[in-house]
């Protein structure tokens, strides 16, 4: 089995990570490497005896810089074949394997998420995988082929370090919340590169959630912009239909986005999802 690295990145979610690595370190294989890009203090992370982890302290002064610090872990990693993982899930034991068995230079590799309605106090999957469900979206993606590029989401994905150097990484013009996954996966296709899921899991960890996310808007609102002007289209449909639903802002006949106003107190309260997806 080939060496590989993995990287994650995090801003709080000091019991998330400490899962994480803990189902890292179960996995029938183990990582050459782990880079942990952080967007805040390191303070409270803890690692785990044995697992040779690097901190990374992002400096992007963005409150979110995502595709930044997503692109700042890849690039640090010493090996060949990476996977990143967001700090909210806990890998089964087989994946890494799995995963790697698959890796091409024109292929990203993915997995199937199931939701936690927990943070739970340990990161052992099989203690916990009876107590998550699937994401109707998603299970249904067939396995072992390409799918379509824009089912691609950063949540787990692996990929070789000189195809996504090929790609060019992550937009950094992106800041924030929203639009950057959906950017790569049109610069992937672009490249010719294919997305395939294997048949294994990650534990998604709960974290309350906005539907739409109104906490984020004012990022969803310039990421969508931005991403408007690379690809003449309008992403994240829903969530901006959501927006448009609540009046806080319009879109007209040549899909131009004009805000209204903003999330009052009571519209960020009433929108949070009951779901753990």
């Amino acid at each position: 089995m080939p060496k590989f690295s993995v990287v994650t990145i995090v801003k709080g979610r000091r019991n998330q990570l400490a899962n994480l690595l803990y189902a890292v370190k179960a996995s029938t294989i183990l990582p050459y490497d782990i880079q942990i890009v952080c967007m805040d203090d390191p303070d409270g992370i803890t690692i785990p005896e044995g697992l040779p982890v690097s901190i990374h302290v992002s400096s992007e002064t963005h409150e979110l810089p995502l595709a930044a610090a997503r692109n700042k872990g890849i690039t640090a990693t010493k090996t060949d074949n990476i996977i990143f993982i967001d700090v909210d899930c806990i890998v089964s034991p087989t994946l890494f394997a799995r995963m790697l068995t698959g890796l091409k230079p024109e292929t990203i590799l993915t997995a199937y998420p199931l939701y936690l309605p927990i943070v739970p106090d340990t990161g052992n999957y099989g203690d916990l995988q009876h107590k998550a469900v699937p994401h109707p979206a998603r299970e249904r993606i067939p396995v072992g082929q390409p799918v379509n590029h824009l089912q691609f989401w950063s949540l787990i994905f692996a990929i070789q370090k000189k195809t996504f150097k090929t790609i060019g990484g992550f937009d950094e013009s992106f800041t924030g919340y929203g639009a950057e996954d959906t950017d790569f996966a049109m610069m992937f296709h672009r490249a010719g590169v294919e997305l395939i899921f294997v048949h294994d899991y990650v534990l998604h960890q709960y974290h309350d959630k906005h539907d739409p996310p109104v906490n984020h808007f004012n990022s969803i609102i310039q990421n969508a912009r931005r991403y408007q002007q690379k690809w003449n289209v309008l992403p994240m449909q829903r969530w901006l239909k959501g927006f448009e639903d609540m009046g806080l802002i319009q879109i007209d006949e040549a899909d131009t986005i004009t805000v209204r106003q903003k999330p009052t107190d009571s519209q960020l309260k009433n929108s949070i999802s009951p779901h753990p997806y």
